[in-house]
């Protein structure tokens, strides 16, 4: 993976979009973003020096023509978003090729880099680790360091992870959650986020084999969370089972993230960055 892990392509596809929060959300900085509460209307607020990664379009080119210095206007209701970056580094999104895990921190950097250029705040979370928030465009190096430096760690649960965000006094805004969603909690954690103030953005990413394994015979299960292996015989019976409590895991993984106002699509880990950002993102309203 490159350093900054997107390639010059998927940036430009990047480009122009924005995060779609179905909520609104009380800004802390002015940022590029029109708030949707009532009662604030469109209009000039401030000057402030330019600093890279603004918007060209709210420069003020005549005091720029004059005074050969870059100025940008600000407006009272442009507010920026909490961007919360939630990636599973559990021992089981380290399977796939490309892994589960390099997926999702390509669709971390994605999410974070249409955040950033929007002029919002993202916060890279980590357990046990104090999240600082990086903005504009010119963050986004520091972000991918951030991102690229992630490895998987033996006894994680991403439901530790949730819980322990919510338990924090941690800015309300879109929480972004990459995991394959393997844990028998997830649902419930869920539910505490969102009960936050949060509303979840929830990627799963999976593979095709774990969806519809094709195997047969006597077969050694090896559990990559650290759990005891398992001997099993994957004749038919066995196969519908598994599929079947897959389908029931997921169904009600979606079934939560309705019922929470949160966004929920599964992807699979090959998945192209292109086919996300149209099919799901900007298809399902995820960003504009």
């Amino acid at each position: 993976m490159s350093d900054l892990i997107l390639s010059p392509r998927e940036f430009r596809l990047l480009e122009g979009v924005r995060l779609n929060p179905r909520k609104s959300f009380l800004g802390r900085v002015r940022g590029e973003r029109v708030t949707k509460r009532t009662g604030i209307s469109i209009e000039f607020a401030d000057y402030r020096d330019y600093t890279e990664g603004d918007d060209l379009r709210h420069l003020d080119w005549n005091v720029l023509a004059r005074l050969d210095t870059p100025i940008v206007k600000t407006y009272q209701d442009e507010e920026d978003l909490a961007v919360h970056l939630l990636v599973d580094l559990s021992p089981s999104m380290n399977f796939g090729d490309p892994t589960k895990l390099d997926s999702a921190k390509k669709l971390a950097a994605s999410l974070g880099y249409i955040a950033l250029a929007a002029g919002d705040a993202v916060y890279l979370r980590q357990l046990g680790q104090k999240a600082v928030p990086i903005r504009s465009r010119a963050g986004y190096p520091k972000l991918a360091r951030s991102i690229n430096q992630m490895v998987l760690k033996q006894n994680y649960q991403v439901t530790e992870v949730l819980r322990s965000f919510a338990k924090e006094q941690n800015r309300p805004g879109v929480v972004v959650l990459l995991s394959d969603g393997w844990d028998a909690e997830i649902c419930s954690a869920l539910r505490l986020v969102a009960g936050r103030g949060h509303e979840v953005h929830f990627l799963q990413v999976l593979t095709a084999s774990e969806l519809n394994p094709d195997m047969e015979g006597d077969l050694r299960l090896v559990d990559a969370e650290g759990g005891a292996p398992r001997e099993i015989t994957a004749n038919r019976d066995t196969l519908v089972a598994y599929k079947q409590n897959v389908a029931n895991h997921n169904a009600e993984i979606a079934a939560t993230c309705l019922a929470i106002g949160a966004r929920y699509h599964q992807v699979k880990q090959d998945d192209s960055l292109e086919s996300v950002v149209k099919d799901v993102w900007k298809r399902q309203g995820w960003v504009v």
